[in-house]
């Protein structure tokens, strides 16, 4: 079977901060607080994890934070194979979750890498990974000299074949769709980026995908928030209708998403059952005050709450 590797580059310690309701220029009085796992790579490692889905988390870590880093993801069974480096330390990010379900995150920009850090991990992947494993490239890598570094992997590890999980914005994405990804994951604003234009309704985010499918991505996921998704696999066209939940926070749901898409893929679920419990735990992970994971039985109560049409 295929082995699923996860990419961090930047992650971090989500402190969170929860309160009534933040207001800015006053003392701020705090309910309670928490430390929490950051990164989207290693959301979806954990997320993953849940679903009972065996994978290898990966990136880069530095000094005690990125030792808690990885604790964390071991504490939850996720097997780590990361470069850890003793200087400088992984960054802490800062996330308010008010009452009202407003969630806000104030982002470190974390340790820059170096074009050797870089190629040291590139050539790391290249001994892990065989042909036709799962490479899941996703979240932050501004702390890169290389704007461009997925690109760079993918071009490095071309040979193997992979299917490749994206989850990526800007100019990173678009490049990215060049090299034939299994899969990517924008939102409808990115989606606009790639198209070149402003999309408004469904009909525009159609004709957008049905546009990318030219460069050969056999699944492309428009993700639209609580209203749901519209999902392109191959020649077939799905809305996703999401349940309505009680949000509690919106941080982490987008990598429920892409964790429930791999977890269907990689166990040859059918379309609906895939997209199914994809919006299923990623409601679940809304109605949570943590920035990632889900209740695994509440996600199976709101699987039944889910609407996939075929359009």
């Amino acid at each position: 079977m295929e082995n699923i590797y996860t990419v961090t580059l930047n992650p971090a310690v989500d402190r969170i901060l929860y309160l009534d309701e933040f207001r800015p220029e006053v003392t701020n009085r705090l309910h309670g607080s928490r430390d929490g796992l950051g990164g989207k790579g290693t959301h979806v490692s954990l997320d993953l994890a849940q679903l009972g889905v065996a994978n290898v988390a990966t990136g880069i870590v530095h000094g005690e934070t990125g030792r808690q880093i990885l604790s964390m993801l071991d504490r939850d069974l996720v097997e780590v194979a990361y470069q850890h480096y003793p200087e400088q330390d992984s960054r802490t990010n800062y996330l308010i979750i008010e009452e009202n379900g407003k969630s806000t995150c104030l982002s470190s920009p974390g340790v820059q890498l170096t074009d050797e850090d870089i190629a040291s991990f590139i050539a790391f992947l290249r001994e892990q990974l065989q042909e036709g494993d799962y490479l899941v490239l996703s979240g932050d890598a501004s702390n890169c000299p290389d704007p461009f570094v997925y690109n760079r992997m993918l071009e490095a590890l071309e040979e193997k074949h992979l299917k490749v999980f994206m989850d990526a914005s800007g100019e990173t994405l678009k490049q990215c769709i060049r090299l034939h990804p299994y899969l990517i994951k924008p939102n409808q604003d990115e989606l606009s980026y790639l198209a070149g234009r402003e999309l408004k309704t469904i009909q525009d985010i159609t004709e957008a995908a049905k546009e990318i499918q030219r460069y050969e991505i056999p699944v492309i996921a428009v993700s639209l928030g609580e209203e749901g998704a519209v999902v392109f696999v191959r020649d077939e066209v799905w809305r996703v209708v999401s349940p309505k939940v009680n949000v509690r926070n919106t941080i982490g749901c987008g990598d429920c998403f892409l964790s429930g898409l791999i977890y269907g893929i990689c166990n040859k679920l059918s379309v609906e059952e895939t997209l199914c419990t994809a919006a299923a735990i990623s409601a679940a992970c809304a109605e949570s005050e943590l920035s990632v994971g889900f209740d695994k039985k509440r996600a199976e109560e709101l699987k039944n709450e889910v609407i996939i049409q075929r359009m």
